[in-house]
C-alpha cells in the first residue's frame, strides 16, 4: 500500500509526526523527568556515537595504508578529538565569548539606528497610524534578551553551579570512553549478533542492522564535512569582507547547515540583523557571497559528499522540522531528519515482513482447500 499510493504515505507520515507532538505535550509533566535521567546517561553515548562515525574512517584508513593495529589508531584518533575539544576551549571559546560581549554592546547601537528609521518612517502618510515604535521596542527586548542568554549559557557551563560542572564532567569523562570502546568493538557488534541473537536470521534483520549502519555512517561524516567546509568558507569570507563577530556568525552558519533546506537561510539572519543597520553596504556584500555560497554547496558539494542518503519527501521534511522544533529547538531540527529515516526503515522492515506474513498464510490456505 504504501508504494502504490504516495499520497497515502505522506498523510501517514504527516499525521503520526502530529500524534507524537500532541502526545509529548499531554505528557509533558510525565515524561519531563524520564528525559533528564535519560539525557544524563544520552548525551555522552549520542556524542561518541557521533565521533565514531567521523573518526572510523580515519581509523581504518591507519589500519589499510599505515598498517597501525586498530587498538593503537583508537586511541590516537580518541586523542586527536580531546585535542581539538581542549584547543577550541582554550582559544575559540574566549574569543567567542568576547564577540558575543561585544556584539551585545553593539545591539544598543542597532537599536538607536533601528529607532531613528522607524522614526523616519512613521512620519510617511501611509505609516501614520501604525505603531512602529513599540515594534522596535519589542525587537530590541527579544534581539538582546537572545544574545545575553546565549553569553549566560556560555558563561554558566563554566561557572560554578554545582550541577553544571558534575554533568559537564561526566560527559566529558564519559564520552571518551565510550568512543574508545566504540572504535574497539563496533565491527564486531554485528557479527557478535549473527553468532548470538541472529543465529537464526530467517527475517534478514541483520542486513537491515546493515543498510542503517551504513546510511548513518555516510550521513554523519558526510553533513560534518559539509558543515566545517561551509564554516571555514563563511569565517574566511566574512574577514575578508571586513565583517566583525566573524567567528559567531560562521559558527551559526555551519551549525545551522546541518538542518535540511530552511537550515542555510536561517544562518544569514544574526548577520543581516547586525550589518543590515551597521553597514549596509557590507551586508550586501556578505549577503551576495553567502547566496553564492550556498549554491555552490547545494548543487555541487552536498550532492557528491553527501549524496540521497535520507530519502525524505521535502513535505515530510518541513513537518518534521516545525515539530522537533517546538520539542527541542535547533538540535532537534538537527536529528529529526536521520532518526525520521531510521524509524522509517524499520517501519517499512517490518510492513514488508507482515505483508508477506500475510501472502503466506493466503498460499497455505488455498493448498489446503485444493
Amino acid at each position: 500500500m504504501f508504494q502504490k499510493s504516495k499520497l497515502f504515505f505522506w498523510t501517514v507520515e504527516i499525521l503520526l509526526c502530529s500524534l507524537v507532538l500532541f502526545l509529548w505535550r499531554e505528557m509533558g509533566e510525565i515524561v519531563t523527568p524520564v528525559v533528564r535521567v535519560l539525557n544524563t546517561i544520552l548525551i555522552p553515548f549520542i556524542l561518541a556515537a557521533f565521533f565514531y562515525y567521523i573518526t572510523n574512517p580515519i581509523v581504518e584508513g591507519m589500519e589499510r595504508i599505515f598498517k597501525i593495529k586498530r587498538g593503537i589508531g583508537s586511541l590516537l584518533a580518541v586523542a586527536g578529538v580531546i585535542g581539538l575539544v581542549v584547543w577550541a576551549v582554550v582559544y575559540l571559546l574566549p574569543i567567542l565569548i568576547h564577540q558575543l560581549t561585544s556584539l551585545i554592546a553593539a545591539s544598543q547601537e542597532i537599536y538607536k539606528e533601528a529607532q531613528s528609521l522607524v522614526n523616519n518612517l512613521a512620519q510617511e502618510p501611509l505609516l501614520r497610524n501604525v505603531d512602529l515604535q513599540k515594534t522596535v521596542s519589542d525587537l530590541n527586548l527579544s534581539y538582546v534578551d537572545i544574545l545575553q542568554n546565549i553569553l549566560n549559557n556560555v558563561t554558566t557551563s563554566l561557572g560554578s553551579l554545582f550541577s553544571a560542572v558534575i554533568n559537564t564532567a561526566f560527559v566529558l569523562i564519559m564520552t571518551p570512553i565510550f568512543l574508545v570502546y566504540f572504535l574497539l568493538d563496533g565491527k564486531k557488534f554485528l557479527p557478535m549478533l549473527q553468532r548470538t541473537v541472529l543465529k537464526r536470521d530467517s527475517l534478514g534483520i541483520a542486513s537491515l542492522l546493515v543498510t542503517l549502519n551504513k546510511t548513518i555512517a555516510r550521513y554523519i561524516s558526510g553533513i560534518s564535512i559539509d558543515a566545517l567546509i561551509i564554516f571555514s568558507l563563511t569565517l574566511a569570507g566574512y574577514s575578508i569582507i571586513g565583517i566583525r563577530y566573524a567567528l559567531i556568525f560562521a559558527i551559526f552558519s555551519g551549525l545551522c547547515n546541518l538542518i535540511p533546506y530552511v537550515g542555510p537561510t536561517i544562518g544569514l539572519i544574526p548577520m543581516v540583523i547586525t550589518y543590515a543597520f551597521l553597514d549596509p553596504q557590507k551586508m550586501l556584500i556578505a549577503l551576495v557571497y553567502m547566496l553564492i555560497l550556498q549554491q555552490v554547496d547545494g548543487n555541487i558539494l552536498y550532492p557528491r559528499i553527501v549524496g540521497g542518503v535520507m530519502k525524505v519527501h521535502p513535505i515530510t521534511i518541513m513537518v518534521l522540522l516545525l515539530l522537533s522544533s517546538n520539542i527541542y529547538g535547533i538540535v532537534g531540527m538537527i536529528v529529526a531528519i536521520p532518526l525520521y529515516s531510521i524509524l522509517k526503515e524499520i517501519v517499512k522492515f517490518l510492513w514488508e515482513l507482515y505483508e508477506g506474513h500475510k501472502e503466506n498464510q493466503m498460499r497455505k490456505q488455498l493448498d489446503t482447500e485444493l
